[in-house]
């Protein structure tokens, strides 16, 4: 780089902006020349005016409840020349808009993806193995010794991803390793080839929810997905078939997730819920067949996320490709936080 650049995190919240900031972050800072600004760094600055600061950056890095950086709020940020997402999807802090002013877009969801991908491991081996019927977890609990004829074999299982995204790119690198009987993928995205390189073959919605021994929702959330799982998908899933969501609550109907556990034909395994956090009187806190963890899937790893964008950032103002760049197209794929 050739003079310094400077950048914004583009957030109002001081727990948001701590999460982040590291020493590592600062030690990139430094090893970058990078001139980091974080206002909220010292406390909240709700409706913070950032129009007035705007024009001295060269780049702003977003998180979660950051600005939408459209064409009109960019168009008082005529230096910036990249929008770094210190998170996941990037659909909540651009639009179509945003692609249009020429500015760059890339994220830490790689990140972010590797760690749902372990938890979605995680959900899988927990089905096979039905650990929460016999398992001494709890002070006071007693093994069941005669529990274990539950336990199905992983190599006789078929395993469904319904998605394409990072989070299924990484979960099928760690299945292709322990070789269930089938891995299935339902994606528009997906190539036959690149599947095939981990044992995986391509399949409709359909197939994906009468054939499945594990079903996974990794899809983003966008007006073609949201609650697509209604009662006659629930209905086409096999007996005992396991029904798995950390993806977004509102890839499916909860009354028609409800009354499928009460039913008993299938569980579940979530870490997204449609309201959040879990109202106490929640009827899924009655149920047997349900595990729930606390919409923590992709939780590990936050310390990483911004040193990543830093060397986005880094990679951006030296002219080398980014790593994780999203293009106007990719974007329309994402999960959209706002959708209801």
């Amino acid at each position: 780089m050739s003079e310094t650049k400077n950048i914004l995190f583009l957030n109002e919240w001081r727990d948001k902006v701590r999460t982040f900031w590291n020493d590592a972050a600062a030690a990139k800072v430094a090893e970058y020349g990078f001139v980091f600004d974080i206002p909220a760094l010292d406390g909240d600055i709700e409706n913070f005016d950032w129009k007035t600061i705007l024009p001295r950056y060269d780049a702003v890095v977003t998180t979660w409840r950051s600005p939408v950086c459209s064409k009109d709020f960019l168009a008082a940020a005529p230096n910036v020349k990249v929008v770094a997402h210190c998170a996941g999807s990037v659909a909540s802090v651009t639009d179509a808009t945003t692609f249009e002013t020429g500015v760059r877009v890339t994220t830490a969801n790689p990140l972010m993806a590797e760690a749902v991908a372990e938890w979605s491991l995680l959900a899988t081996l927990l089905a096979q193995r039905r650990l929460e019927t016999y398992a001494c977890m709890h002070p006071g609990e007693k093994m069941k010794w005669n529990a274990m004829t539950n336990i199905a074999d992983l190599h006789k299982m078929v395993i469904g991803l319904w998605g394409m995204g990072d989070v299924t790119k990484h979960l099928l690198r760690m299945l292709s390793v322990l070789r269930p009987a089938e891995i299935l993928v339902c994606s528009s995205h997906a190539g036959e080839e690149e599947l095939a390189r981990y044992g995986a073959k391509k399949a409709s919605l359909e197939e994906l929810l009468t054939r499945s021994d594990v079903f996974h929702c990794l899809v983003g959330v966008n007006d073609a997905n949201l609650y697509r799982i209604g009662a006659k998908e629930f209905g086409m899933m096999k007996e005992n078939a396991v029904f798995v969501n950390a993806g977004r609550a509102r890839l499916c109907r909860e009354e028609a997730l409800l009354d499928a556990l009460r039913t008993k034909r299938i569980r579940a395994i979530l870490d997204v819920f449609h309201d959040e956090p879990l109202p106490e009187d929640s009827p899924l806190y009655a149920f047997d067949n349900v595990i729930m963890t606390p919409h923590d899937a992709g939780y590990t790893g936050r310390d990483r996320f911004l040193p990543f964008i830093l060397d986005e950032l880094h990679r951006f103002f030296t002219g080398q490709p980014m790593e994780a760049e999203i293009s106007a197209s990719r974007r329309r794929t994402m999960t959209h936080e706002g959708l209801h």
